[in-house]
């Protein structure tokens, strides 16, 4: 059965989650569900329980942290810099020296730099998912286009189709279906638009709720973000769905170090 968690900040719908996961069998649970309805907006509790997580993973985690997690989803920083679209530019020329041998890459690369079916060139689906939503205030303006992130990404985000399609699934057959490890845990976004403000779901086929959860929920707020002010829309609910959810202690420290970690944040 799912489990579904409402919340207003990111912080404290982490640590609802955490704690509901801690006292599971196994530490862990299938369908989770956050509702957040003001992902962008940090109370005091959110920005103590980011801080308290990021401190512990710091400490036991020699290149890990809230910011570099959320970088991988999106790279607010450069952003912040050199503004769109310059800075797609500038992430890819970055990854291109910065990527390690054997490994995917980040989120954020496959959101805005992939290679199109005939392999004689690349495409940026997140500026496409922007025009689009620019698109809609001149044009009508639907609410969803109801894919799945199964078909060919160019499909999903093809200018001949009726309606104005916000998908952009990650998961890559022709560079994930053989692979069982060492792939993205983030399957899938979807933008939709809803009374005139733009909601992000996020659906993650696993999601480990000590090393990286936290980071990118940070991460996924800042595209949402992102994608709400360059077409011009009003953020809405961002929800993360974990089909498969785990409070990986070892990573904050061991059973009983996360144990204290939860019980020191505020009450939710």
């Amino acid at each position: 059965m799912a489990k579904l968690i409402p919340s207003e900040g990111i912080g404290v719908a982490w640590l609802s989650a955490a704690r509901h996961l801690d006292g599971q069998k196994g530490k862990k649970d299938r369908n989770l569900v956050l509702e957040i309805s003001k992902p962008q907006a940090l109370a005091a509790d959110d920005r103590t329980v980011i801080k308290a997580v990021d401190t512990v993973l710091r400490e036991h985690n020699s290149d890990l942290s809230i910011e570099t997690v959320a970088g991988t989803i999106f790279p607010n920083g450069l952003y912040r810099r050199d503004q769109r679209p310059q800075f797609y530019k500038t992430y890819s020329d970055i990854m291109a020296k910065a990527k390690k041998p054997g490994t995917w890459g980040t989120y954020a690369m496959r959101m805005i730099r992939r290679v199109n079916r005939s392999g004689t060139g690349v495409f940026n689906p997140l500026e496409t998912i922007v025009e689009k939503l620019l698109d809609s205030h001149e044009g009508k303006q639907y609410q969803s286009a109801y894919e799945l992130g199964v078909i060919d990404i160019e499909d999903d985000l093809d200018d001949n189709h009726d309606g104005f399609g916000f998908e952009l699934p990650l998961y890559d057959p022709a560079t994930d279906r053989k692979v069982a490890m060492n792939m993205p845990c983030l399957s899938h976004l979807s933008f939709k638009l809803t009374d005139g403000k733009l909601d992000l779901t996020a659906v993650y086929r696993s999601h480990w709720y000590g090393q990286r959860a936290l980071g990118n929920l940070v991460g996924l707020s800042q595209l949402h973000s992102f994608v709400g002010k360059e077409s011009r829309y009003e953020c809405g609910t961002l929800t993360c769905i974990a089909t498969h959810a785990y409070l990986d202690t070892e990573n904050l420290g061991g059973a009983k170090a996360a144990k204290a970690l939860l019980d020191s944040l505020p009450p939710t």
